[in-house]
Order: structure tokens, then sequence, then C-alpha cells
């Protein structure tokens, strides 16, 4: 791998150095001390973390748009009006599509899914689906996951005799699109409390009203694990509202029964239901159904979450497991080149154009590069006229409103304030690339950052007994937004180091404090300085078996070197 100029360790930063000094009295030391780093110091506040299913759900007619486009739908279903649900072809849309067929067909709804093909239509609404949508007979148009930003689509739309409504969550143009319905908790009129919510969660809340409104009872365990896996795929704050529909839509999975797409997807994956978790969804089910939209088309995704018979769930399954090998294989492929395009300098902004990866993993390896030298980075599948580039940030930069801010040389755009994707014709990206790494560099500066691992408490790995443990593992559903515990042990004797993995990236570790020793993985450190005795920064995890619980080690150093321990985040 080509060596980064300016590559330093990452600096260690203590979350809330008081944290110890205000715990909630008769929990275990060091579970009250990352409660306390997170700002839960109470008890009432403890119990409303561990038990988020027992949080009351806001009122989703505070949400824009959202009584008009309830009425529209139930005349629509009245009047037996072809609906057409119009996705996105990532896990979010894909589910986002699969509730909305699901919940509407009960209702006796006429629903026409449709996803674009990534290849020929690219992200969004475009104006031959919205010609071939309306050719078919539908009279009324569902967007999920997109159509925040298709301001002429949707007047297209319109003149074709189509109303639309559109249920999203991606950053709010300064223009909204003239939907007859634009539902999204990110709209600056809207008083819903949170703005958070992924697409899926949006069509959850839609037919919680559309069913209350038709007077029909609603059964959320029909639909909570579509909303649970679409939330956590799309890397949603697992906070508030989003943190109660993943534990509720676990809850569902683990002990509910799986829908057959999603038992047959966890058989191939190789993970038994009763031990999902968000890291279940995230890495395992989710990878596998996006590679559909990725590399093939995502129509065999939804598929999948709609098929009632098993064995053709497990056909289906099979294929998007197959085509997730592949992903992978293209991603490492598309990585190295990309790292030998960029060469060993440090720039503000990473910036990757070529004709040799394709568009569904230029999203991917914009991630691998943001993470691996931490700057924001943009990777482009170069076409003969047109590019197509996926952008991904790191804390510091609004990538999307960097990329709004250029909007005048682009085709189209939208995401979020992590990740984003436009595109952009030829002639235009040279004074793109300019323009937004002048920005980055506004923002960040030019000197090579250091990646920052914020640490909720400092405790010897001997003071984790049973309880300690038990309670950190119930921080669950864990992920972006509410991270595991993360802990800093010093002085603990090194008793193996092996590296492991196809190419031998990852160290499986071995280590003891005091009577106790403990089995460790350390994921793309194998190169890390080691010595008899380490200082490590870590989270809980299950261990292979399911049964146990190791470690898993963000980061080690020689205790002999002492790591400083920033105060304050």
């Amino acid at each position: 791998m080509t060596q980064l100029v300016g590559a330093l360790p990452p600096r260690w930063r203590l979350r809330d150095p008081y944290a110890h000094q205000n715990g909630i009295p008769r929990f275990p030391p060091v579970v009250a001390a990352v409660l306390a780093a997170r700002g839960i110091t109470t008890r009432q506040q403890a119990d409303a973390f561990y038990k988020p299913h027992l949080l009351p759900a806001h009122d989703p007619l505070l949400l824009p748009g959202m009584a008009e486009a309830v009425q529209r739908v139930a005349r629509a279903i009245d009047d037996g009006e072809l609906i057409a649900l119009y996705g996105d072809f990532d896990v979010d849309g894909v589910t986002s599509i699969a509730i909305l067929r699901e919940g509407l067909a009960p209702l006796g709804a006429r629903t026409l899914p449709y996803i674009p093909d990534r290849f020929t239509e690219g992200y969004g609404l475009n104006f031959g689906a919205i010609r071939s949508l309306a050719a078919a007979g539908a009279t009324l148009l569902v967007t999920a996951d997109c159509g925040i930003s298709s301001v002429a689509e949707v007047a297209y739309a319109n003149e074709l005799g189509l109303d639309v409504i559109i249920l999203d969550h991606h950053t709010v143009p300064d223009v909204l699109p003239d939907a007859l319905a634009a539902v999204n908790p990110k709209r600056i009129d809207s008083p819903y409390p949170f703005d958070e919510l992924a697409a899926c969660g949006v069509a959850y809340r839609f037919l919680e009203v559309l069913y209350d409104h038709l007077g029909r009872p609603f059964e959320d365990a029909d639909f909570i694990d579509l909303a649970a896996l679409g939330t956590v795929a799309d890397v949603a704050p697992l906070v508030d509202e989003n943190r109660r529909i993943v534990a509720r839509g676990l809850e569902v999975m683990r002990t509910g029964g799986l829908r057959p797409g999603l038992a047959a997807l966890s058989r191939v994956a190789g993970v038994s239901p009763e031990r999902f978790t968000s890291e279940t969804l995230g890495f395992a089910l989710g990878p596998r159904m996006n590679a559909a939209g990725r590399l093939a088309h995502a129509n065999i995704a939804l598929q999948l979450l709609l098929e009632r018979d098993f064995r053709r769930a497990l056909e289906l399954a099979n294929e998007l497991h197959a085509l997730n090998r592949e992903r992978q294989r293209q991603t490492e492929e598309a990585t190295q080149l990309a790292e030998e395009l960029l060469g060993p300098a440090d720039v503000p902004l990473l910036w990757v154009v070529t004709d040799r990866i394709a568009p569904g993993i230029v999203g991917l390896v914009a991630s691998r590069l943001a993470e691996r030298r931490n700057r924001p980075a943009v990777v482009l599948s170069r076409g003969p006229e047109e590019s197509r580039a996926s952008a991904r940030s790191i804390p510091g930069l609004d990538i999307v409103a960097a990329i709004r801010a250029e909007k005048h040389l682009l085709v189209r755009h939208g995401g979020h304030r992590a990740a984003a994707g436009f595109t952009v014709r030829n002639e235009h990206l040279d004074e793109l690339r300019e323009r937004l790494t002048a920005t980055a560099a506004a923002r960040l500066g030019w000197e090579p950052p250091r990646r920052v691992i914020d640490i909720d408490a400092e405790a010897p790995l001997s003071a984790l007994d049973g309880l300690e443990v038990k309670g950190l593992m119930r921080f669950e559903p864990t992920g972006h937004g509410n991270r595991k515990p993360v802990l800093l042990s010093r002085g603990v004797s090194l008793l193996q180091a092996k590296p492991v993995g196809a190419t031998g990236d990852h160290l499986r570790l071995t280590v003891r404090h005091g009577p106790v020793t403990w089995r460790g993985i350390a994921f793309r450190q194998a190169g890390a300085e080691l010595d008899a005795e380490v200082d490590l920064v870590y989270s809980l995890q299950p261990d292979v078996t399911g049964q146990g619980v190791e470690l898993e080690v963000l980061d080690i150093a020689p205790s002999a070197i002492a790591r400083p321990l920033e105060r304050g985040a």
C-alpha cells in the first residue's frame, strides 16, 4: 500500500474527564462512567437509554406534508388508482419501497414499484422513468429516499398528470419541488422533534398515520424489521426515534420469526437470527442487499424482501451473496488503483477520476480513502461526457453543503453532511476540483490531520467483572451516533499477537491483566508497534461462538511510550 505522508498515530481523547464524579448510584463504576460521558447521569435517563422501546413516539402528523400525503393516498386507494412507488437502489430505498408495497397491499391499493438502474438511469427521479410510469397508467407517484431535490422532474410529472408525494430524508435544497406533499424531517419548517429519520423510517411513520386514518389496526411487527434494517444500513444515527425503531426491529427479528427473505439472507451470511445485532444488519445483511444495486439491479434485493417462498428466497439470497463477493473483490482492486492514482502526497481533498472504477463502487472506494487518510474523498467514475461521483467526508466539513455551493457546475446532486453524490459534465471537472479543494482547505487546513479516538472511560482491564460487561454490552443497538463504549486500559500484558486474515492485515491477540485473560482482534493493525506490556483502546463484542465476549482493539501502543490522553471532547 502507498505510504502516506504525515500518517501519525491517532490521538486519544477522554470524552468527559469528570464523568467518574457524576456516576449513577448503584450502577457498576465503569458503566456509570461511560453513561455519564454521554450525558446520562440519572436513573431515569439510564432507564430510557436501556429501554428505548418504552420511549414515547413522536407525533408523525408533525412532519410537514404528512396529512396531505395520507389524504391523497387514501383517495387513490378508494378510487382504484395505480400508485407508482419510486425508490433508490440502496438498502434504505429498497426497504422503503418494500414497506410501502407490503403496507399498502392489505388496504387494497394498486401499486407499481420502480427502482431505477444505477448504470443507465442514475440516482433519483428521471424523465424517462416518469414517462414510462405515466404510460403504465399511474396517476400518483410516491418517491421514497429520493425526490427532495428533483424540481424539474416533479414539474414534468405534474405536466403528465401525476400527483407527486415525496417521502425523503436527504438535505433539503433552497427550492422545494412542486409536489403535492414533501414529507421530510429535515425541512426547516418542520416542527417534528427529530430530524434524523432514514427514508424507511419516514415510510414507516407514513403507514402508521395512513392506517389510523382508515381505521385499520397497524401491526408494527409487519414492518419494523424493514425499518430497522434500512436505518442501520443507511448509517442513520442510532439515537432518539431511530434507536427505538432499531431496538424494536431487532427484538422482532430475534424472537418473532424472520420474513423468508431475511431468513434466507441470514443463512447465507452464516448468522443465526437469535444472535442478530445492529452490526448484523450493517455488516452482514446490508452489504449483501446493497450489492444488487451496485453490480446488477436493486430489484433483486426488493424481490428478496417481498418473497414468500423460502426456497425461492434462498436462490435470491445466494445470488446476492455471490454479487457481494464480487463487490468485495472489485472494491479491493479499485481502492488499490485509487491509492496509486493519488500517490503519497497529502492534500485537503482526495480526488480520483478514472474510467476504471465502476459507478456502483465509487462510494465504497471514497469511504475507504476517507477512513485511511482522514481526508474528505471524492471518487468519480468517468464516462464519455459525464462523470458520476460519490463523496465521503470527515468531521469538520459538511460535504453536501460544499457540493451544493457548486451546483451551477453540476447536472444533479444530493446527500448528507458526511456522504453525497453528484453528476458532473467532464468539461467542469477541473474547476469543480479546484473549488471543492479550496473549500476543504478553508474548513480543515492544509496540515495532515490526525484521527481522534474519543474514549468514554479509562479503567484497568481487570476491573471488568460480569456486571460491568453485562452493562456495557447492553448499549445495543450501537452504531453511528451511539457507538460501542470505548475504554482505555493501560499496563496490559501481551501474551500473543498473531497476524490473521486473507492478507495478514489483522492481529489476533491474547492479553492478560490481573487474573483474567482476554482474547481480542485488532483490525488492520498488523503493523502496530508492540511490546510485552501495552496500552489498549478497545470496545467489547461477542466472540465467534456468540456465547462469550472479546476485545475489539481500536488502537494499541507500548506502555513504555505512554501515549498521552487528552482531556475533554
